[in-house]
């Protein structure tokens, strides 16, 4: 058969059973990864890539859909030193829920290549391109991922999720830019269990900022973040939990951060009260483990947040970095110093710019030559790494969202007999099963040491330590080892009374 008569032919099939993919990715009980691999990608690879194929054709298919492929992960190291002297009550193990584990397992790597097909073979999502065009530009984009969202709501109408648009409309040079936000809110159960926002860009850019044209695919910046934001939100749909849930895809990004600034500016401060959250993770960037140089880093984690090191941003982070650490042990989430990279943002900075906490999770290695490019298409994800990502942020959000609410610390009290001996006291809860006391000096970005406190009835630790740190913080942990919200991090010395 002539090779420009192979490529029309599956050119053709790719268009016709695409809508057959987006049919059964509806269908729950459905996993796409159960055909034969030239089954699925033909159900589930653009038609771009499919020309690809034929004109390629062979024994092995392209890099670009070699997506089940593993990286080996290399043995963490432990995410926390044990203390030398452990105070009488400490247990030795870190509370972990097994629900929080079986929610990791429901993360599906067809799901997210869907989105990132989808997303990608719109070519451009730039602000200025298309608004109107069904299949190409930032409109097509818009609607996509408000049926994705509208999907997620008719499939659990007992959670009262609410789906809805932002319009975001800015001056842009000489350019007067109208997009809008998606948004989907899964009410909590708990008055008191405040409010969590996870956010994704879904905007692209290439090398002109201004060319609206242009291919601009964004696979990995950022279709990858976006696919990790509707694998959570389709997961957390399945039950309801004690805080409140909102899911962002955020437009303009790009642009100066213009659609999370509306969000924060016209939605959470404009309401009566404002809106105050506990939190807002941002996920940007989270698809490749591949940076210049063929350097590969299959497991660090990136996490920024806001300056100082007692931010409530800074805090924030390090209870996310608490989460991956307790149940990601393929990931090796390195915390660092700055809210952002140099020269660069994210949209967390719109949130902490308001006083609001929040932090950046972002892939540990960057490639300058695919960002910004038509080269950040699907080769430059390796799916695995997004699978291991989307699942470290799912038992953050898990744990973020139902675990109990936070105890409230009261004193420290020397002992009178023994120097440097200390007694820590707090508020004890009703229902839970033990306590979990961070500590850290000052300058460190990582709780130094945490300590495991049962059983649940517990009101005070007695120990010699408390000296060797300067900042304290506690939460609570539930029957089901779910450890919940921090208490704000106190210093060591204004809890101490005489």
């Amino acid at each position: 058969m002539p090779k420009k008569l192979l490529v029309t032919l599956i050119q053709r099939l790719g268009v016709w059973l695409q809508p057959l993919c987006v049919v059964l990715h509806t269908i729950g009980s459905f996993r796409v990864t159960s055909l034969p691999r030239l089954v699925r990608l033909l159900l589930c690879a653009p038609a771009p890539l499919l020309a690809a194929m034929a004109c390629n054709v062979s024994t092995e298919p392209p890099a670009t859909l070699q997506v089940r492929l593993s990286t080996p992960i290399p043995t963490p190291a432990p995410a926390v030193r044990p203390t030398s002297t452990p105070p009488v009550g400490i247990a030795n193990v870190r509370p972990v829920d097994p629900a929080i584990l079986a929610l990791m397992d429901e993360v599906q790597n067809d799901r997210l290549m869907f989105a990132l097909s989808s997303l990608t073979a719109m070519q451009t999502r730039h602000v200025l391109s298309a608004k109107d065009d069904p299949q190409r530009g930032i409109g097509a984009a818009r609607d996509w991922l408000l049926a994705q969202f509208d999907r997620i709501q008719r499939a659990h109408p007992d959670r009262n999720i609410d789906v809805w648009t932002q319009p975001v409309v800015f001056e842009w040079r000489r350019f007067e830019v109208r997009s809008e936000n998606i948004v989907a809110v899964f009410p909590g159960q708990d008055v008191g269990g405040g409010v969590i926002v996870i956010g994704a860009h879904y905007d692209s850019v290439g090398a002109d900022q201004f060319d609206g044209i242009s291919p601009a695919p964004g696979a990995n910046d950022n279709a990858s973040g976006v696919a990790a934001l509707l694998e959570i939100a389709h997961i957390m749909a399945h039950s309801p939990h004690r805080a409140t849930l909102v899911f962002v895809a955020f437009t303009a990004e790009e642009s100066g951060r213009q659609g999370s600034i509306a969000f924060v500016r016209d939605y959470l401060q404009a309401q009566n009260p404002p809106i105050a959250i506990r939190g807002m993770i941002n996920l940007d960037t989270l698809g490749s483990e591949r940076g210049a140089n063929r350097q590969r880093d299959p497991r660090t984690l990136r996490l920024f947040s806001a300056e100082p090191n007692e931010s409530s941003s800074r805090a924030f982070a390090r209870q996310v970095a608490l989460a991956v650490n307790l149940y990601a042990a393929d990931v090796n989430l390195v915390m660092q110093s700055a809210e952002e990279r140099t020269g660069r943002w994210g949209d967390q900075q719109s949130f902490s710019e308001a006083g609001y906490a929040s932090a950046r999770l972002i892939q540990g290695l960057e490639d300058p030559n695919r960002q910004h490019s038509p080269n950040d298409n699907l080769d430059n994800i390796q799916l695995d790494y997004l699978m291991r990502v989307t699942r470290a942020t799912l038992a953050a959000v898990a744990m973020l969202a139902d675990g109990p609410s936070a105890p409230v610390p009261n004193a420290i009290r020397p002992s009178d007999d023994a120097p440097g001996l200390m007694t820590f006291t707090w508020a004890p809860m009703s229902g839970v099963a033990g306590y979990l006391i961070a500590l850290r000096r000052t300058p460190s970005l990582y709780y130094d040491q945490i300590l495991t406190v049962v059983p649940g009835n517990a009101s005070s630790l007695t120990w010699d330590g408390f000296g060797n740190f300067h900042v304290l913080s506690i939460a609570a942990i539930d029957a089901q080892g779910r450890v919940g919200a921090f208490s704000p991090e106190l210093s060591i010395a204004s809890l101490i009374r005489r």
